[in-house]
């Protein structure tokens, strides 16, 4: 037999008093809002301080209005809450745009009315969920599909085109040998660099359509990335650029491949200096995200982001949906596999990254990576 109602609320009662409400909302990785019957904040949780990006004590004591819908696209807030105050009933919405830490972000919304036990409303509960991480999984998982139609043309091309590439080579060396002018010189050294550059172009392509085999180990992702700048570092072309890294030295290590995310971020590097000319900063962030988890295995697993920010030109507004497409490219010689190619690996590690656009201008790009599964639970 179930227990009775007031059974309940002295065990509701009990556990408020064992753990504290405070407890209980700090442990929940969605964004928690507690408002009063007149819909003035009560209480705001950590996630919701995160997502939103404003302190408690800023909103507490605030209409929600005021708390959270300055900007217009927050409007929704006020009048989600508004509408489960007066008829007393839950409102959802599936998803809303939201402004929130210097960023807009996709969220579902719902607020439920607070009732005591004689049915009269006390207040209510508003929960936002981010929705960004899974919006671009989906994505990743979008792209990886349309990818692995590239299988058979990448496999086809590689032996098509490598062959003959030997030997046009080949043969370019050979007259390398034989001749004296300057300008043929020139000439046979520039088909030699055209064709390396084309074999190099194969093997992207190849690894597009048939990505090698993971060798996954715990991996320092600090350790890749410091790796990465000190090569980049001595690139004739990196000019005066400079480096601002904000890492959170507490970060657990991500179980990965070594060399296929030394890959990524030597990607998203280089196209940042490239974008600044040899001039200007990049910034490189790592962080957990605590209100994040992603399925993978059967498991939730916590998630790690690292931000790569440069404060260059950024990207056209029409260019941003392509970024990731096999062979689109913003560069006059850009072969358009090397964001394909970071997007395939994370992928593969269950991870994402996405295209930001910062007020500051310039272009972020942002990845998470699960963390190793011995710190995952």
């Amino acid at each position: 037999m179930p227990p009775s109602r007031p059974a309940r609320h002295a065990r509701a009662a009990r556990a408020a008093e064992r753990f504290g409400w405070t407890d209980v909302l700090a442990s929940i990785s969605d964004a928690i809002v507690v408002l009063d019957a007149d819909g003035v904040v009560d209480e705001v949780n950590p996630a919701a301080e995160l997502l939103i990006g404003i302190a408690a004590s800023q909103a507490i004591g605030h209409g929600a209005a005021r708390a959270f819908g300055m900007r217009r696209t927050n409007h929704w807030i006020a009048e989600l809450v508004d509408a489960t105050l007066r008829e007393a009933v839950t409102h959802r919405r599936a998803e809303e745009q939201l402004w929130a830490a210097g960023r807009d972000v996709v969220v579902s919304a719902a607020c439920a009315p607070i009732l005591d036990a004689g049915g009269a409303l006390r207040g209510a509960v508003l929960v936002l969920h981010d929705l960004t991480l899974q919006h671009a999984i989906e994505s990743a998982t979008r792209r990886a599909e349309g990818l692995a139609a590239l299988d058979a043309v990448a496999a086809g091309l590689a032996h098509e085109i490598r062959n003959p590439l030997g030997g046009i080579k080949g043969a370019a060396q050979l007259l390398r040998s034989g001749v004296q002018d300057p300008d043929l010189v020139r000439c046979t050294d520039m088909i030699v660099h055209e064709v390396e550059r084309l074999v190099g172009l194969v093997d992207q392509l190849q690894d597009l359509g048939s990505p090698p085999a993971l060798r996954l180990e715990p991996v320092n992702i600090h350790r890749i990335v410091n790796d990465v700048i000190d090569l980049e570092r001595q690139a004739p072309e990196w000019g005066t650029i400079g480096i601002v890294a904000e890492f959170d030295p507490s970060l657990p290590p991500v179980l990965g491949d070594p060399a296929q995310l030394h890959q990524v971020f030597l990607n998203l590097v280089k196209n940042a200096a490239e974008a600044l000319g040899g001039r200007g900063t990049i910034t490189i962030a790592t962080r957990m995200d605590p209100g994040y988890r992603v399925r993978r295995h059967g498991d939730h697993q916590k998630i790690l982001t690292v931000t790569v920010t440069d404060s260059g030109p950024g990207v056209r507004e029409g260019d941003r949906a392509r970024l990731f497409a096999p062979f689109f490219s913003t560069k006059a010689r850009g072969s358009g596999l090397g964001l394909a190619l970071c997007q395939r690996i994370l992928a593969q590690h269950g991870g994402t990254i996405v295209h930001e656009a910062p007020d500051t201008g310039g272009a972020r790009f942002r990845i998470t990576l699960p963390v190793s599964d011995s710190h995952g639970h």
